[in-house]
């Protein structure tokens, strides 16, 4: 089973102390292309994770290595909304769970913790009008936004 979420930090004490417990994740996938090559910043997060928890690398264009495992569950980490929306479309994943998404120029806040480009709401608003649930939950106490109707009033 894959978890697939969206969120600039990667791994941070969100995802190690609280998603993982939540939804028994025994494997950390991150894909992104900058850390997959940063010996450092792998090594921090190998030190960081959870012991029951496995962890790694890939880079975008070996995305298309993950396989779901039946008896046990992965999180796939991405920082970029366009190669995770490649992923639960390819992989015809239920849902995408998005943390924060830092401002920056050209973003527009979205919510309190997620701010878009328009590109990046479009690729979202795609992704749902495949039947694929988009929604903002920083930790699993939090109720989960659904997306959809936010995005649908951005793009007017």
């Amino acid at each position: 089973m894959l978890f697939a979420r969206c969120d600039d930090r990667l791994v941070h004490g969100q995802v190690l102390f609280k998603w993982v417990d939540h939804e028994q994740i025994k494997k950390i996938i991150i894909v992104d292309d900058k850390t997959a090559s940063d010996i450092i910043e792998k090594q921090m997060i190998q030190m960081t994770k959870p012991k029951n928890c496995e962890v790694s690398f890939l880079t975008s264009s070996q995305m298309d290595q993950i396989q779901a495992d039946t008896n046990n569950k992965s999180m796939v980490l991405f920082k970029n909304i366009h190669l995770a929306c490649h992923f639960v479309q390819q992989y015809h994943l239920a849902s995408l769970n998005l943390g924060r998404m830092a401002s920056g120029i050209g973003k527009t806040k979205v919510l309190s913790n997620l701010f878009l480009t328009s590109e990046e709401s479009q690729r979202l608003l795609d992704t749902i009008n495949q039947g694929i649930r988009v929604y903002s939950q920083m930790v699993p106490e939090d109720k989960a936004i659904d997306l959809e109707t936010y995005l649908r009033r951005e793009a007017k």
